[in-house]
């Protein structure tokens, strides 16, 4: 009996290696195993089945970086200090997930699908591989909107574990999958099998999941591997007035999947007791049978490993949230907590739910549950005291008199008095319109977006977001002057002046005003020095004064900050084509190709390079390549020509030059220079 006693209570030895997949913008709900019918998650729902999941899982932030920042720390936001998208660098002295991984002797490696998970934010430490390369072509989202298809990175993960399965060593893997997130444009056959794009994006991530479990199965680690999937945080889809996320606290964005397979854990196990993302890391760690975080207190998370083993239900914990994202638009952060089926959401107009009888958020109990409420807020303001942010600095006394000499407003925009901030659940409606001028600016009905623009900031004048947006409407209306003066009103001297700065910097050299915008550039930098798109932007104005080696010191800048950044490789081979470096030059063009292959100017510029090589067949040929992409980048029919006369093709060069110069008639002024140059060649070839 003894004997019997003991081998019933052996634990099978501990996962040796280590499956971390987040989904992006993935609601609970559309998820097979917790309740949807749709058949969107098969291999969810089978991971589920085979492993245990948690049925009630809250995210500490409806944002990617500060929410998958909670995961790999297993602290919560105020702890941590990332708390807005794109501001911020995790400290140095912070442990993560991937650390004590790699002090394991892990393999480590990361796959992420969206710039808001770039190296520079500090999440790639501990892990050897970190594939952050988002190609950012222009026309297409950059900066923080930049991604890239889940296949992709999951291609590149793939490689990865088949090249590493049979080494031996103990393996963790991270891939981060954004297919979820807006705009939803599911790829086939997902897109005509559902009725909802974001329905598509939910089934094209499970299917990119199930690639890497069968891809576990191939390569025999299966058995060996701790899977953790889990979202980061939820969709809002119009319920409560809120379209996307980041906005507001309520269930469509907070509650997200967390689902665990591996040796140990209760197959098929449904723990319905609310958890956090911030329990992730400590109960990985301890599956793994490797040492435990060190960071413990009231804003760390636990360990759940023991109920995963036993499939018995965790002891219950409050659970925070936050949002710090409406500052950004002037208005008020809300917070908030959750104790068993009670929640508060704090803000200027504080809400309390019970959410087991009211799992909609439609009744405010507040005034029949003060006690409830008091003992909430309480809690609430311990989790919220000392809270590290970690923004980019702002604006300090001195930067902000050399701003106000370039006619900067300086944080008049949002000036209220204590306790004036509006509470974002009012807001939420211009919020919404907000998007679908948006929507319309990309759509190029720009009047339209302009004449919505200006009435929202009739509506909310100092809402710096509101007035960016308008900016970027008159800029395109050809109201350079005017966007310049909107974008200036629009500073505030927070966290979100980073992007105004930038979007200044550009309205200001549109305008003509290059010297403000170097000034601009400056302080964007200053506060902000790992500003990609930045240095790009200053190589810019340095190569148009002819200042080769700046430009050049520039772009390799921005290029070393984002590797994917198709604009800066571009610029660099122009400029040190223009320095008399053709090897260097030929290499950054390539590398430009590479990242945007449908974007004819890197080709134009390569063909220049190749003619100046005396190699002007190869150059004739990416003209034409180029002109194929873009008919209407007139320079390029020049170069073509140029490339035809260097051949002594004299006929068809001439030929050649005469179209330059027909589709050029009606806009001498921009092409000046250019037609009378091809006037002269023409003439040097008798024509």
């Amino acid at each position: 009996m003894v004997l019997l006693a003991l081998a019933a209570c052996r634990r099978p030895a501990p996962p040796r290696h280590l499956l971390l997949v987040t989904l992006d913008t993935f609601r609970a709900d559309r998820v097979g195993a917790y309740g949807h019918a749709g058949g969107l998650t098969p291999h969810l729902d089978a991971l589920a089945a085979a492993g245990a999941r948690f049925d009630a899982v809250w995210s500490p932030v409806p944002l990617t970086l500060p929410a998958h920042a909670t995961m790999l720390t297993g602290l919560l936001p105020p702890e941590h200090g990332l708390r807005q998208n794109g501001n911020g660098v995790l400290p140095e002295s912070t442990a993560t997930l991937a650390t004590a991984l790699a002090a394991g002797g892990a393999r480590t490696a990361a796959f992420v699908s969206a710039f808001v998970l770039n190296h520079r934010f500090g999440l790639s430490r501990g892990f050897a591989v970190y594939d952050d390369e988002i190609a950012q072509r222009p026309g297409r989202p950059a900066g923080m909107e930049a991604q890239r298809p889940g296949r992709e990175t999951v291609d590149r993960a793939l490689a990865w574990l088949e090249s590493n399965a049979a080494s031996g060593e103990r393996l963790a893997l991270w891939v981060h999958l954004f297919d979820a997130h807006a705009p939803y444009e599911p790829p086939e056959p997902f897109s005509s099998a559902v009725a909802e794009p974001y329905d598509g994006e939910i089934a094209e991530a499970d299917a990119q999941l199930g690639r890497l479990l069968a891809a576990l199965d191939a390569t025999g680690l299966a058995a060996s591997t701790l899977v953790v999937v889990a979202g980061d945080h939820g969709e809002a889809l119009g319920e409560h007035g809120e379209r996307s996320h980041g906005l507001l606290l309520y269930e469509p964005t907070l509650r997200v999947p967390w689902i665990v397979r591996g040796p140990g854990v209760r197959a098929g196990a449904a723990l319905r007791t609310p958890v956090g993302l911030v329990d992730l890391a400590p109960t990985a760690l301890e599956l793994l049978a490797l040492p435990p975080l060190p960071a413990t207190g009231e804003r760390a998370g636990r360990s759940l490993a023991e109920s995963l083993r036993r499939g018995s239900e965790p002891s219950a914990v409050d659970l925070y949230a936050e949002t710090e994202y409406p500052r950004l638009l002037g208005w008020a952060a809300l917070a908030a907590l959750r104790r068993g089926s009670a929640k508060l959401v704090a803000g200027p107009e504080p809400e309390l739910f019970d959410l087991a009888a009211d799992p909609g958020e439609r009744v405010n109990r507040l005034g029949v549950d003060r006690r409830t409420f008091a003992a909430l807020k309480t809690r609430l303001d311990v989790l919220q005291r000392d809270a590290l942010d970690l923004a980019i600095a702002p604006i300090d006394e001195e930067a902000s008199r050399s701003l106000a000499a370039l006619g900067y407003v300086g944080g008049a925009a949002v000036e209220r008095r204590p306790g004036e901030a509006r509470d974002p659940r009012r807001m939420a409606p211009l919020f919404v319109r907000l998007e679908e001028a948006r929507n319309a600016l990309d759509a190029g009905r720009i009047e339209e977006a302009a004449a919505e623009l200006s009435r929202l900031v009739e509506a909310d004048p100092g809402n710096p977001v509101f007035r960016g947006t308008r900016a970027a409407a008159l800029g395109r209306l050809g109201e350079k002057g005017l966007a310049v003066d909107e974008l200036r009103r629009s500073l505030t001297g927070g966290p979100g002046d980073l992007q105004t700065l930038y979007d200044l910097a550009l309205a200001m050299h549109g305008a003509g005003l290059r010297r403000e915008a170097a000034s601009t550039l400056g302080e964007l930098l200053r506060r902000d020095p790992l500003h990609a798109e930045a240095w790009n932007a200053r190589g810019l104005l340095a190569l148009e004064a002819g200042e080769l080696v700046p430009a050049v010191a520039a772009f390799e800048r921005s290029l070393e900050l984002d590797s994917g950044n198709a604009n800066a490789a571009n610029n660099l081979g122009n400029a040190l084509r223009a320095a008399g470096r053709p090897g260097a030059a030929e290499r950054a063009l390539r590398r430009a190709i590479e990242l945007a292959p449908d974007w004819a100017d890197p080709l134009n510029g390569l063909g220049a390079l190749e003619v100046g090589r005396g190699r002007a067949a190869d150059g004739l040929a990416l003209f034409e390549r180029a002109l194929a992409l873009d008919p209407r980048r007139h320079e390029i029919r020049l170069n073509r020509a140029i490339a035809l006369d260097t051949l002594g093709r004299r006929a068809a060069a001439a030929a050649a030059y005469r179209e330059f110069l027909a589709v050029t008639a009606r806009d001498e002024t921009s092409y000046r220079i250019q037609r009378e140059a091809a006037r002269g060649l023409l003439a040097r070839l008798g024509g």
